[in-house]
């Protein structure tokens, strides 16, 4: 979908002198201009308080974006669209300069559309959405308002709903758009393609056939150097909240009624209000808290710290298709390898006719869902062994992308913005009922009857309670390719 040729739409992006700006925004937005899906009248403004001119800024940006050969003069072009405008998210009298630079910048006439990206530090988004609402920016008589808002949404439910109550005394809630990069993948959405599109899943994607699901996201990395960031924040609030709890909405989640973005964000909120809700001291036995070894010595880091680095936890969906069935999610830095995968674990046969080792049993079939980097799906199957005996042995039927066409998430988000497709941003109550499933948690954690903070080397799989954790005859899995 496109803007009619008399609409007029500018992207204004607070906090532009920032690393987001460079390394995700801009990128984006130059592919989304060089495969022609943008406005045909779009101009960008970056907004920051460093000295920039607009040549000065161009140069910045163009430091953090890929630009293949032959596409130097598209970027002149592109660059020729971006203005550098000095000023402070949070003073109503910069942005009421600001809003006048954009009024002369494009004329009197026609749509005024706007989209106002906040790539900011988040103890500024409240004053910087007082702000806007104080100089009228977010009126839509004249063009569509719309405002992103980055992660991390609250740091727990009480902050998350005063956040939201901000927001919402100057936002409708279809103005809003809070932004998780991991909906933006394609293999992300390819888990609804997967599950809705083929029929052969629907019917055993349940507690009947499944055992459980396990939903991992590694990083190799350690902190980079962010501890003043890291050791307030901690893997709960950064991944589990966000990245892992909208992952397990999207395979907990019912048949969406019809197609539209209100109608598959009312169906991922009825999975999170289905989640089973802990206290802190049931929170605490539901889950394994770690640490790597040498965390305390990074920068900005306590020498005390009992910030987790790497955490696991037990959930329940407790509706008639999940009951009883666990999942699992983990997350952690400085592991022995990066992966996001979710894995659905079937039941194993009741019973096996074929004659197989003493001790041994059959492989249950389990289906992958590799999110990065082998962006793919994998099912294991059980096949006979070519010879004159009947031996059994496991086998992979696998798809993968092609690297060439995995565009960055930021790209599709910034589009669906453009195009107000909000089904890939998280609505309020999501926001709300997360923070409600992991509360419990961040308080086992950190208070006075928190379950111990495990050591762990770097380069590991993370703590070994981390495997109690999912029972008898479970283990972690993270698929790696043979070939």
């Amino acid at each position: 979908m496109s803007n009619p040729p008399t609409d007029r739409t500018t992207i204004v992006i607070f906090g532009a002198s920032g690393d987001l700006t460079k390394r995700k925004l801009a990128p984006a937005l130059f592919h989304l201009y060089t495969s022609g899906v943008l406005p045909e009248y779009c101009r960008f403004i970056g907004v920051a308080r460093s000295e920039f001119s607009d040549d000065e800024f161009h140069e910045h940006l163009r430091d953090g974006v890929t630009i293949d050969s032959g596409q130097e003069d598209e970027w002149n072009r592109f660059a020729q669209k971006i203005e550098y405008y000095r000023g402070h998210s949070n003073d109503p009298e910069s942005l009421r300069g600001l809003d006048e630079h954009i009024r002369d910048g494009q004329g009197r006439n026609g749509h005024d559309n706007r989209i106002y990206y906040l790539a900011l530090a988040p103890s500024l988004y409240e004053d910087t959405l007082a702000a806007l609402g104080e100089t009228g920016q977010l009126d839509e008589s004249t063009g569509y308002r719309r405002v992103v808002i980055e992660k991390p949404f609250g740091t727990g439910l009480q902050s998350a709903r005063a956040l939201n109550d901000v927001v919402h005394s100057v936002l409708d809630e279809n103005q809003v758009y809070r932004i998780d990069h991991y909906l933006g993948k394609d293999t992300v959405q390819n888990l609804l393609v997967f599950r809705f599109a083929n029929t052969i899943f629907e019917p055993i994607w349940n507690r009947h056939y499944v055992d459980h699901v396990q939903i991992s996201v590694l990083e190799k990395l350690d902190i980079e150097g962010r501890g003043d960031y890291y050791d307030h924040t901690g893997v709960i609030r950064d991944m589990f909240q966000s990245h892992l709890l909208q992952l397990l909405a999207l395979v907990a989640m019912e048949p969406p009624a019809k197609a539209g973005s209100e109608a598959l964000r009312d169906e991922k909120a009825k999975a999170l209000v289905s989640v089973r809700r802990h206290t802190p001291e049931t929170a605490a036995n539901e889950s394994v808290r770690g640490q790597y070894i040498g965390y305390r010595d990074e920068k900005n880091v306590a020498k005390d710290s009992e910030t987790a680095t790497f955490g696991a936890t037990r959930m329940f969906v407790d509706n008639w298709r999940w009951q009883g069935v666990p999942f699992f999610l983990r997350s952690g830095k400085a592991l022995g390898r990066k992966a996001t995968e979710i894995v659905i674990q079937f039941r194993p046969p009741p019973h096996s006719i074929f004659q197989i080792p003493e001790g041994t049993s059959l492989t249950p079939n389990a289906l992958h869902v590799s999110i990065q980097p082998e962006e793919g799906v994998h099912l294991t199957v059980e096949n006979k062994t070519p010879g004159a005996r009947m031996s059994v042995r496991s086998q992979e039927l696998e798809f993968h992308f092609a690297p060439h066409e995995i565009r960055d998430a930021y790209e599709r988000l910034l589009l669906d913005a453009i195009q107000g497709d909000a089904s890939l941003f998280t609505r309020s109550d999501e926001i709300e009922l997360s923070w409600e499933i992991v509360d419990p948690f961040i308080k086992a954690w950190e208070g006075s009857a928190a379950s111990p903070l495990i050591p762990y080397h770097p380069e590991s799989w993370g703590p070994d309670e981390a495997d109690a954790l999912l029972g008898p005859d479970r283990h972690w899995m993270v698929h790696r390719r043979s070939s």
